[in-house]
């Protein structure tokens, strides 16, 4: 199988991670895959602020973890039983799950694709991680969590302009479990052909 397809088939998400940092090789590699994303209009709007302060992180992820209003899961509705979310569990602490790297990707407020930008940015930056053994979650309610006292703080720090907000976090660490999780069974009648 093409190893392009072969990646985009295997990635899964990873909220259980070593306490290791990822190496600055792995992490370079990784953010110059989501700068090469497509962008609307080839703007590159989209800034990538990266986080590996353990405290900071852990504050943060409080933040964000609090702003979680999604219904918990149930027994037969869930995200993943082996890798669960704060929707599955709710003693976890973090909505960073404790991820040694966190990822913050900010983009224009009054731009209509800039959600798409930074969504398309975060699948190039996971799609790399696992080609490189770095796992990787999507976390959403960036908004909620750079709209707090500390979040607006830290952005102003970063050197961030206000004119941007926070659309996505990508969290990054080494997965703590050897064996990947395991993939849900695709659902049927996702694809229509049409026109024919």
């Amino acid at each position: 199988m093409n190893i392009v397809i072969q990646n985009m088939l295997e990635r899964r998400s990873v909220r259980k991670y070593k306490p290791d940092q990822i190496s600055d090789e792995d992490l370079n590699i990784i953010l110059e895959a989501g700068l090469y994303a497509p962008s609307a209009g080839s703007r590159q709007s989209a800034i990538i602020a990266v986080c590996q302060n353990a405290e900071l992180n852990a504050a943060l992820g409080k933040i964000n973890k609090a702003a979680f209003t999604g219904r918990n899961s149930t027994e037969t509705a869930y995200i993943s039983k082996d890798q669960p979310s704060i929707a599955d569990n709710a003693a976890i602490q973090s909505g960073f799950y404790h991820a040694p790297t966190v990822l913050t990707l900010f983009a224009p407020k009054n731009f209509l694709y800039s959600v798409a930008d930074c969504c398309v940015a975060a699948q190039n930056i996971m799609l790399a991680a696992h080609s490189l053994g770095v796992g990787s979650c999507m976390v959403a309610r960036a908004e909620d969590t750079f709209s707090s006292e500390l979040g607006r703080r830290l952005q102003k720090e970063w050197g961030i302009d206000e004119t941007y907000e926070a659309k996505i976090h990508v969290t990054l660490g080494y997965p703590a479990d050897a064996a990947p999780p395991t993939a849900k069974p695709r659902k049927e009648r996702r694809i229509i052909r049409v026109g024919a």
